[in-house]
């Protein structure tokens, strides 16, 4: 008799909606559309800034970014201007795992984003894509041998989808050829308690080929639906092993949409005054502190180089909301090259993000007080530039340019990432990821840590605060 988990995660990153609901006309993924047809496709927000690392730690956590401490890809490392790499070593909050794992579950995790290097749980966790190899992206590391058995990949190879899209379709198939492989491994080998499986490789698929997709190209067009047939087989078979009592949850991060430019905010900082690059730029954060009053980070998170809080920072805590909003002026203010505005919104940090159990500090607190504010909310960045979709804000310290066009054609869109569920009770409107931990809880019986966010109301709606007024 196969095993099967008590509740399932099965977890495809960054696929929209709308997408989502196409290819469920078009017959591309029938599994997961006759799972739909009988409990519903529903349309999800997801955090800003809009990535995948602080979008799955918000997941994972129950959490906004002001408790847990990820907040992108890259940040400032403390005490200087160099870059550091968030990772599940930084991140200040117990996940899920780390919960069911106190509470005697048995649990199973593995290609989720934030999580290498892997935290001890009871059970196995195999890291996500940030893992150097297959000797440290376990736990217990032993697991590792296994994977090494089977080829398994940790990640697409973005390098190749910017030299060779062909190459890069057939690296996506058998990425998830082995991803599929040893899921299906793992779950033979127990009933767990709490299995979850990610799906990174949509992501990527959309990152390069989105465009493609949208225009019909002859060859990426095909490639890029029958990676998500392959997907789409997986759903079924996992659907079989199940039946049809296991609570169940299918969604994304985020949703995408078509790059019109990359944006090189820190090239636009330049241009306006605010940063001022190194004599010898070494990386994107080679700014020069004495001369420069904002830096930048990806994506659109700006903060002010303020005295006695970043290093050989020189703006008065007196000037420090002033010069906020000049800067964002100024943001509001960047036009593409064909008069169209760039950025949507800039929200000040007090304005997004909270360190309190209720969020009841959110936009309560003066500017002065946010920007000496320290723990996990402190390291948040001063002013987030919400970019209109379409414009992906990137960095560009050294670029001589500021609206560029790459290899990729698709970007990541907050409102439209896509759910579908069965057998876990769901808030019934204004459903964000940040609720999910909260209801996966509730499910399996469990008690909600005091300080875990997202009970009855929507967190970020667009940063629209009303639901706090």
């Amino acid at each position: 008799m196969s095993k099967h988990p008590k509740f399932m995660v099965y977890s495809i990153d960054g696929v929209p909606h709308g997408l989502m609901q196409r290819m469920f006309d078009e017959g591309i993924m029938p599994n997961l559309a006759n799972l739909a047809s009988q409990t519903g496709l529903r349309q999800m927000r997801s955090i800003q800034p809009c990535v995948s690392c602080v979008a799955w730690t918000c997941f994972m956590t129950g959490k906004n970014p002001g408790k847990h401490g990820i907040y992108g890809f890259i940040d400032r490392r403390e005490g200087g201007y160099d870059l550091a790499f968030p990772n599940q070593s930084m991140m200040t909050s117990d996940t899920l795992f780390d919960i069911l794992s106190k509470a005697g579950k048995r649990v199973f995790s593995m290609n989720v984003p934030v999580t290498y290097p892997p935290r001890q749980v009871n059970g196995i966790q195999i890291g996500g894509f940030l893992a150097p190899n297959l000797d440290k992206i376990a736990y217990p590391a032993s697991e590792g041998d296994y994977l090494k058995s089977i080829n398994y990949v940790c990640d697409n190879d973005a390098a190749l989808a910017r030299q060779d899209k062909s190459a890069f379709c057939k690296d996506l198939m058998n990425t998830h050829e082995r991803r599929m492989e040893a899921m299906f491994h793992y779950l033979e080998q127990e009933d767990w308690d709490f299995f979850h499986t990610h799906v990174m490789g949509s992501d990527r698929a959309c990152h390069f080929l989105f465009g493609e997709m949208l225009d019909g190209h002859p060859e990426f067009e095909p490639a890029f639906f029958n990676y998500f047939r392959a997907v789409d087989e997986s759903v079924g078979k996992l659907l079989t092993i199940l039946g049809d009592d296991v609570p169940l949850m299918i969604f994304s991060d985020h949703g995408f949409c078509r790059i019109i430019h990359e944006v090189q905010l820190s090239k636009y900082l330049i241009d306006k005054g605010w940063t001022v690059p190194a004599e010898q730029p070494q990386h994107p954060l080679s700014i020069d502190p004495a001369k420069s009053k904002a830096y930048c980070l990806i994506p659109g998170r700006i903060f002010i180089n303020l005295e006695g809080r970043e290093p050989g920072g020189i703006v008065p805590l007196s000037e420090y909301d002033q010069v906020r909003q000049q800067i964002k002026a100024d943001l509001l203010d960047l036009k593409d090259p064909k008069g169209n505005p760039v950025i949507d919104d800039v929200v000040m940090r007090e304005d997004a993000y909270w360190a309190d159990a209720n969020g009841e500090n959110l936009g309560t607190i003066s500017p002065e007080e946010s920007a000496q504010s320290g723990g996990t909310y402190g390291k948040a960045a001063d002013l987030i530039a919400v970019p209109h979709d379409g414009y992906d804000l990137k960095l560009g310290l050294i670029a001589p340019e500021i609206f560029i066009n790459t290899a990729m054609t698709g970007m990541h869109s907050y409102h439209d990432a896509f759910m579908v569920s069965r057998g876990v009770e769901l808030p019934q409107d204004n459903l964000e990821i940040m609720m999910l931990a909260r209801c996966i809880l509730n499910t399996m019986g469990l008690p909600v840590p005091e300080d875990m966010d997202g009970e009855g109301k929507a967190i970020t709606p667009n940063f629209d605060l009303s639901c706090y007024a």
